[in-house]
């Protein structure tokens, strides 16, 4: 939402073929990119052939771009704190968006192409009028993508981009490196990489000109000194025990460290840090500095003596000492420093780093407090990690300045919150499923960051959530967390006799189920970097669009029965998936117990149709012999809620969501006493 938004009601512009954009100028390289791009997204969500000109006189049938101020320092490196301002008006005889700055015009186009409506009855396409004046509340918008633990080509880095840009998100954090992997190709120390799947540096800088076009910085992460097993592989003398390692397969708090008492670890990251700062033009270089387990450095006699002389005092004091140096390290080559929050672990003066590093916050809300407090700048992580894959509206709570905090700071230290960043790690998730493990829920998390905090609204958040998500796909933006979805499912129907069939009441099912995320997948100990990630739970969506629809439906609402209906019943039209002679295959391919979410579900559905019969006829059961008719209503209703909590859950790593729907109906009862 728009800082500051004016609608006029009733008004509208309405667009036809011959729409055009146009600017008042003639416009830098990255703004004519920019109105091409957003001209075929227009298109695409409107099937209009939308031009782009030049000095067009403004009509009703133009959006007027304003660039006369934003040609001066055109084409630059896009700079934490710019100006991301935009004023867009529409009106009944033209559009005009104007900003000060190239990214601000983009930041525009992007509201502009979301506001386009389409009139159901006469299939044409309006803008309602408004008067839009906008700015982003704060200057840090990221998300973090962890590329290391599964791989993350160039293609899945790009349409990620393409939809950071439509939600004003606007720094990528790549972790390159970690215990699974190193993906970034280093020529200076060639054994580096992952033979296979890495980022070459033209692949690199390819990247970085994509994200610059959209106004997006990439920020770089190799983590050191822990979370480095695949930086021993080839290099065994950074490790505090150089013996032979391999790449992990598992993931998790890892012993393997590098020892941070050899020079020789220093020169050779002097030398790496001088080779890929080449290669990211960003000012902040992440550096990790989480996790550190630290038993290796505390059995070494030779480090314990190292931290004795130098009066460490113990290893969150050799910590300090390894980032004082890389910080040192970094400034050389004009880079400023970014760790998580285990880098301020120890706070002696001698041992403090300097104050123009950012402490990312990620376990807790009083690092970043503890930050502020000690004079860094802060980025807030913590309650912003998908892949635990929780509610949008779980996200959207969290602020990274609350007002009940508000008291705590003066107007220097609150400016000092720089924002935070959404934290996709990918234990559990592949190329193919990343995308809607990100969207659409990570633009709850983009509007905390770039809205007022009064726009809080749930409800009024998944209404304008689910029809993003929808954008997304319809406008080409690369992103496959609609279109594989369906792909995904009937890939989990081995017979291919039996598929065209089984499918639509396969998508029944999905429909209405949820993944869980990192912890329960975690628990069952059986995924490691080489189990595929082409389970049912991976299918699914994290959120049921239809179930939202249904939790927000009137209780009188017709549809309640129809669907209901349709569950009771589509466990047996799914029954000859489950009577098949291949069923132990079938069972290793989903992954989760399909057959018993089937049942489960028709169980909810019959549940549901005797709620509505309650309502309808005050019958607790359709057979009238049955005893349940003799129980009091408060009785009946425990009994239903305990077997929907059952019906819920009963199946590992999975949500059966149909459930909230008819919890809702049920607690709707009223029990006269």
């Amino acid at each position: 939402m728009p800082k500051f938004v004016q609608v006029e009601h009733s008004k509208c512009l309405f667009l036809s073929n011959d729409f055009s954009i146009t600017s008042n100028q003639k416009p830098s390289k990255y703004l004519e990119l920019a109105l091409n791009r957003y001209s075929k997204y227009i298109s695409s969500l409107t099937t209009l052939s939308i031009k782009v000109h030049q000095n067009l006189p403004p009509s009703k049938n133009t959006l007027t771009i304003d660039c006369s101020s934003s040609n001066s320092g055109e084409d630059t490196y896009p700079t934490l704190g710019e100006d991301e301002s935009y004023i867009l008006n529409i009106t009944e005889t033209g559009s005009y968006l104007s900003g000060p700055t190239l990214t601000g015009l983009i930041r525009g186009l992007s509201t502009f192409v979301q506001l386009i409506e389409r009139d159901t009855s006469s299939h044409k396409n309006y803008i309602p009028c408004v008067n839009i004046v906008d700015r982003p509340r704060f200057p840090w918008r990221g998300l973090s993508l962890d590329v290391s633990r599964h791989w993350m080509p160039v293609n899945v880095v790009e349409r990620t981009l393409n939809a950071m840009e439509l939600g004003k998100l606007n720094v990528l954090h790549l972790h390159l490196s970690d215990d699974q992997g190193f993906r970034v190709e280093s020529i200076e120390h060639n054994l580096l990489h992952d033979r296979k799947d890495f980022f070459t540096q033209k692949d690199i800088r390819h990247l970085v000109e994509f994200a610059k076009q959209r106004r997006i910085r990439i920020v770089p992460e190799f983590d050191i000194p822990g979370h480095t097993t695949s930086w021993f592989v080839g290099y065994p003398e950074l490790a505090t025990e150089p013996r032979p390692h391999q790449v992990e397969i598992r993931w998790g708090v890892l012993k393997p460290t590098m020892d941070p008492t050899k020079d020789s670890t220093y020169e050779f990251l002097d030398s790496f840090f001088r080779e890929m700062t080449a290669l990211f033009p960003d000012e902040y270089f992440h550096i990790g500095g989480d996790e550190v387990e630290g038993s290796q450095w505390m059995q070494s006699l030779a480090i314990n003596t190292f931290i004795n002389k130098h009066r460490l005092g113990d290893k969150n004091g050799l910590q300090a000492y390894f980032n004082k140096r890389i910080q040192k390290m970094l400034r050389k080559y004009n880079k400023k420093l970014i760790g998580w929050e285990e880098i301020l672990d120890e706070f002696r003066e001698n041992l403090a780093i300097d104050k123009d590093a950012i402490i990312q916050s990620w376990k807790s809300r009083k690092s970043l407090a503890n930050a502020i407090e000690k004079g860094y700048k802060g980025l807030l992580s913590t309650g912003y990690y998908l892949d635990h894959l929780q509610p949008a509206t779980y996200h959207y709570r969290i602020d990274p300045i609350l007002n009940d905090e508000l008291w705590l700071f003066n107007e220097e230290q609150l400016s000092h919150v720089l924002g935070g960043e959404a934290c996709m790690w990918n234990e559990y998730a592949s190329q193919d499923t990343v995308d809607s493990r990100l969207w659409p829920r990570i633009l709850a998390i983009a509007e905390r960051f770039w809205s007022p905090s009064s726009i809080n609204n749930p409800d009024f958040l998944y209404e304008r959530l689910f029809r993003m998500s929808h954008l997304l796909d319809k406008m080409n933006t690369g992103v496959i967390h609609f279109s594989s979805y369906k792909l995904k499912l009937e890939k989990l129907l081995a017979n291919t006799d039996k598929k065209k069939d089984l499918l639509h009441p396969f998508i029944i099912l999905a429909d209405v189920c949820e993944p869980y995320g990192f912890e329960q997948r975690s628990q069952s100990n059986k995924y490691t970097a080489l189990v595929p990630l082409t389970t049912f739970t991976d299918a699914l969506q994290p959120e049921s669009e239809l179930v939202w629809k249904l939790e927000n439906l009137p209780f009188n609402d017709k549809m309640f029965r129809d669907i209901f209906q349709r569950w009771s019943l589509n466990d047996i039209r799914l029954r000859e998936l489950f009577d098949d002679v291949e069923i132990a295959n079938s069972k290793r391919l989903w992954g989760q117990d399909i057959g018993q979410l089937s049942k489960n579900l028709a169980t909810i559905g019959k549940i549901g149709l005797q709620v509505l019969n309650y309502g309808a006829k005050r019958i607790l059961h359709p057979n009238a012999n049955d005893s349940m008719n003799s129980w009091p209503i408060s009785q009946w209703m425990g009994y239903h809620n305990q077997m929907l909590y059952q019906l819920e859950n009963q199946v590992n790593e999975v949500r059966l969501a149909a459930v909230r729907p008819v919890r809702r109906l049920l607690n709707s009862i009223k029990i006269f006493t």
